[in-house]
């Protein structure tokens, strides 16, 4: 039953890989990237990468199951609900409360909490919040992914599991340097802690795809938010902020983690 369940994941992943890491290839070898060919990709030609956990997701369901019914879109408007307000609080609460203590050097009274307003309208920015990754990776990542890790490993492991894979799946994306300003070893702390808080969201939903890219979508809304927020605040310069919110995100997992005895809101009889 373990290999049944083990070799679609092994099959998933390297579809994931393999479809962005072609995708991404051109944009790396560019001058945008490594500079080998003679010509200018577009930072943003990156979205079409972050498709390949979806088709991947499909294509590994058609092949084991032969449907697409890959992942959920929710279970019930009870736990849909629910997982909208307390996942997305979870993440804004990470990213910008908790790096903003870390962060701040002066008073706690120069913090802007009007900033918090700025979510919506953050998040539906030209669709690009959506469209820059949640909507392509999340249907493959905690659609498809999770629920098999979880019932292989349990949450906590399967929390750690997909967020090393989540992180290493990214990793082409290094050698663009305008990518990102986050060291490999700042952003896969990051990335592995959001994972864990992405499996408590996404678990409290009752496997819900579309609050996993809300999540998402609200983990990308939030630089913009944190910069507002401590705009007028007396800030640290050292250590970065890039190492202050991996800090962030590791402590809310520690604690998410802690508060839920590992189980992560993963229902006891959830295979």
């Amino acid at each position: 039953m373990l290999l049944t369940r083990k070799k679609p994941l092994v099959i998933f992943f390297a579809l994931a890989y393999a479809i962005a890491w072609i995708c991404w290839l051109p944009l790396v070898l560019s001058r945008t990237g490594l500079g080998l060919l003679p010509i200018i990709v577009p930072i943003p030609y990156v979205i079409v990468g972050t498709y390949a956990p979806l088709i991947a997701a499909l294509l590994t369901q058609q092949l084991f199951n032969h449907d697409l019914k890959a992942f959920r879109l929710s279970t019930s408007w009870k736990r849909l609900v629910a997982g909208l307000i307390i996942g997305p609080l979870l993440i804004a609460f990470t990213f910008v409360f908790l790096t903003s203590l870390l962060m701040t050097r002066g008073s706690f009274a120069a913090w802007h909490w009007q900033a918090f307003n700025s979510y919506p309208l953050q998040i539906a920015y030209r669709h690009s919040i959506l469209m820059a990754g949640p909507v392509g990776e999340e249907p493959g990542w905690r659609g498809y992914a999770l629920p098999k890790l979880q019932a292989s490993l349990g949450p906590t492991l399967a929390s750690l599991v997909l967020g090393c894979l989540w992180f290493g799946w990214h990793l082409p994306l290094f050698l663009i340097p305008a990518w990102t300003s986050a060291s490999m070893l700042t952003f896969a702390l990051i990335v592995i802690g959001l994972s864990f808080l992405m499996t408590f969201g996404f678990n409290i939903s009752g496997s819900s795809v579309i609050v996993a890219v809300i999540m998402h979508a609200t983990f990308n809304a939030s630089p913009k938010v944190l910069g507002d927020f401590l705009n007028s605040a007396e800030v640290r310069e050292n250590p970065s902020p890039e190492l202050m919110i991996s800090l962030a995100f590791i402590g809310a997992a520690i604690l998410v983690g802690a508060f839920t005895r590992g189980r992560l809101a993963m229902s006891k009889g959830a295979t």
